[in-house]
């Protein structure tokens, strides 16, 4: 009996260097980058945020005011910036220290992060033209009445212009290529060192979905959109035995969705 899917042979990637005499990363590891990414958000966001409110109370010693100041939405803007940005770099350099002999391994148990032969990197970018379409009609059609707005989409709404361009390089490179290192890097190739492809694709796109939720308010109606998003991520990183073309997918999918919100709130 033929299995589904099919076994693909070991992808050709440049540049890819042999997989490493010592053992891969276990399993928990990937879910340890995963939850630490998210753990790093809530701790630095607190950091950020004590340092604006010491500033602002240089000034002023009233507690109304200081809140007044730290909640204006350019200045939560400049908060988030720093929060995501120093959060994707200590997570890239948790992973490059714990992955340090298996960031450039294509097959299972690595990172992936090697040049992809063929056309995957002009496919990455056809899947994230395509995919906010085909992702809107989707949630569309689940969530029929209901709103589903983003905590970014949100921030920028109420922003000014130039704090909309500042998100824009964390939105759509920092973000992706970070999300991306610890789901279809980290937690796939974990995974991919033990089970076929079809598992680590399914787990790793079901996460990738479930863990946007409290950015989403918690509308489970748009959880479909972003689990298409990594299955589709999935399968070009196992396809391709590289992560940059999920990473291209990735980007190229909020790029668009940053630009809808962008003519929207203008």
């Amino acid at each position: 009996m033929t299995s589904f899917p099919p076994p693909l042979p070991a992808p050709l990637t440049l540049h890819s260097i042999p997989a490493p005499n010592r053992p891969a990363p276990k399993v928990l590891d990937g879910v340890g980058a995963m939850i630490f990414y998210f753990i790093a958000q809530l701790g630095l966001g607190q950091v950020f945020g004590w340092l604006a409110r010491l500033y602002v109370g240089m000034s002023t010693s009233d507690p109304a005011q200081i809140d007044r100041a730290v909640r204006q939405p350019d200045v939560v803007i400049v908060l988030v910036v720093c929060t995501l940005l120093a959060s994707c770099v200590a997570t890239y350099a948790l992973v490059r220290w714990r992955w340090r002999d298996w960031m450039q391994v294509s097959g299972p148990g690595g990172i992936g992060l090697v040049r992809p032969s063929g056309g995957f990197m002009l496919a990455g970018f056809v899947f994230g033209t395509f995919l906010p379409v085909v992702g809107a009609l989707i949630t569309n059609m689940v969530a029929q009445d209901h709103e589903v707005t983003q905590a970014v989409s949100e921030l920028a709404d109420n922003a000014s212009m130039g704090m909309r361009f500042l998100m824009l390089p964390v939105v759509v490179l920092a973000g992706p290529f970070v999300e991306e290192l610890i789901f279809r890097g980290a937690l796939y190739g974990t995974l991919r060192a033990r089970y076929t492809a079809w598992i680590p694709g399914t787990i790793s796109a079901l996460v990738f979905g479930m863990v946007h939720l409290p950015d989403l308010s918690w509308a489970w109606y748009a959880v479909p959109n972003l689990v298409l998003i990594g299955a589709t991520c999935a399968w070009l990183r196992e396809r391709s035995g590289s992560l940059w073309p999920s990473i291209a997918a990735h980007a190229v999918n909020n790029a668009l969705a940053s630009a809808a919100w962008f003519v929207a709130s203008t």
